[in-house]
């Protein structure tokens, strides 16, 4: 085994990858004991290399960026015949690692990791750099569920020279999989190309395989110019129209037919991802976890659209016992008060208004077919249809479904903090019988039900 190479200011640690241009090593810089990522030229490339001015402008790119979803640099040394940047070190696995070990990324988990992609590109567009080269390869996934983009060696800046096209730390060379039809005939891109590549990494994520073949199919580059991709709805049949709009957008062979701005594409992204009822770091952590990369704060299984499937944990078992020990003792009055004390501010009716923005909150999400008004623990919350979550205390409550036309529907949930309830309930509607005597006259009222 060669022994490690050493860079000035860092303890070299191990060697991570090893390609025929650049090296990457993982070190500890001194004297602040930060971990790090190097970066390296290979020792055959000399600095004189167009490679060797290409790793420079990679660092000069990454030292115009600043933000959470883009790997930092932090130094750039050059030294005799050595050059190596200093990276931030992300202690986690790439994105297509973790679509390879998951058995499948749900609705909710792809479109959370789409979102913190599109705000990291948002941050270098606004600054002029494109990164070029968006696959599952340039995505890492800490395992706190912080995503970076990465690999910048071919991204575009006008103010610097053109890089060129082989810079990579394992093959040499680029993956056209997921390239826009632009970058496929050597035109020109602009933030929107970056947007297709986006959309394609969604695709692959939704579908389990890229859309237009693999970095290895010769026809992949001819399927990307002209053919569309295998409808989403072949492979995940409860896609939400919204996902499916976003991907549809994100991959049309025109640039002018994307999105016009990455403030809309982001809008979309978060719009999609309120519907799913999940949040965008709640998303990524159940993506590691579902790839056996994570644990999610919540146990809890989630259905593909986010939202908690009914289920019942240690916790609510536990609590069941309790209830029914404390009615055997102390009675009905018992089990008021522990009802007041696990609830919160979603008890019953009467308590005093419902909290609709509380701390730690959890969410219900109603469809009730075809609608109907929801009321929470005796107050009217909101009338479906309507896609955004509602916010609840952590605790039980009560939800009634009311239709003019149908008996109420009730039922019971418990919330804990961050998780996502779904109700889905078709209104039995009774068909109105036809009215007699005067034309226009309004029926009589069914009597109001006042229980929860």
């Amino acid at each position: 085994m060669s022994a490690l190479p050493a860079f000035d200011g860092c303890d070299v640690l191990e060697k991570v990858t090893a390609g025929p241009i650049v090296e990457q090593y993982r070190a500890i810089q001194n004297p602040l004991g930060r971990p790090v990522t190097i970066k390296a030229l290979g020792p055959s490339i000399l600095p004189s290399s167009p490679f060797a001015a290409a790793l420079e402008r990679e660092a000069r790119l990454l030292a115009k960026l600043n933000h959470p979803n883009v790997v930092a640099v932090h130094d750039f040394v050059q030294k005799g015949d050595r050059m190596w940047l200093v990276l931030e070190h992300v202690d986690g696995v790439t994105l297509r690692e973790i679509r390879k070990r998951a058995a499948r990324i749900s609705q909710a988990q792809a479109i959370g990791i789409a979102l913190a992609i599109a705000e990291g590109l948002a941050h270098a567009h606004s600054r002029g750099v494109v990164h070029r080269d968006l696959c599952p390869d340039s995505v890492l996934v800490s395992n706190e569920g912080e995503l970076k983009l990465i690999d910048f060696s071919v991204a575009s800046d006008e103010r610097l020279p053109t890089a060129p096209e082989l810079l990579d730390g394992t093959s040499g060379k680029r993956s056209l999989a997921h390239a826009s039809p632009e970058q496929v005939l050597g035109e020109q891109p602009d933030p929107r190309s970056d947007w297709f590549s986006l959309g394609a990494v969604l695709y692959e994520l939704l579908a389990g395989k890229p859309p237009f073949g693999s970095a290895d199919d010769p026809g992949a580059t001819l399927r990307i110019r002209n053919e569309q991709p295998p409808p989403l709805t072949r492979f995940v049949p409860d896609l939400l129209p919204a996902v499916e709009r976003v991907v549809q957008r994100c991959l049309q062979k025109l640039p002018a037919h994307r999105f016009e701005s990455a403030t809309e594409l982001i809008q979309a992204l978060e719009s999609a991802l309120a519907e799913l009822g999940e949040t965008r770091e709640g998303a990524i952590k159940g993506a590691l976890a579902a790839a056996g990369l994570g644990a999610r704060e919540s146990a809890a299984p989630f259905s593909p659209d986010g939202a908690r499937t009914a289920s019942v944990g240690v916790f609510a078992v536990a609590r069941v016992l309790f209830l029914a020990f404390a009615l055997i003792v102390g009675g009905t009055a018992a089990i008021q008060l522990l009802l007041q004390r696990s609830g919160g501010d979603g008890g019953r009716a009467g308590r005093g208004p419902l909290a609709l923005a509380p701390a730690n909150p959890g969410y219900l999400r109603v469809v009730a077919e075809p609608w109907a008004d929801v009321i929470v623990d005796g107050q009217k919350v909101e009338t479906t249809p309507f896609a955004r979550p509602i916010p609840l205390s952590a605790g039980i409550h009560y939800v009634r479904l009311e239709h003019p036309q149908a008996p109420a529907e009730r039922r019971t949930i418990e919330l804990l903090p961050g998780e996502t309830v779904l109700l889905d309930v078709a209104m039995r509607v009774r068909r109105p019988a036809p009215v007699l005597g005067r034309v226009g006259a309004p029926s009589a009222p069914e009597p109001a039900d006042s229980s929860p």
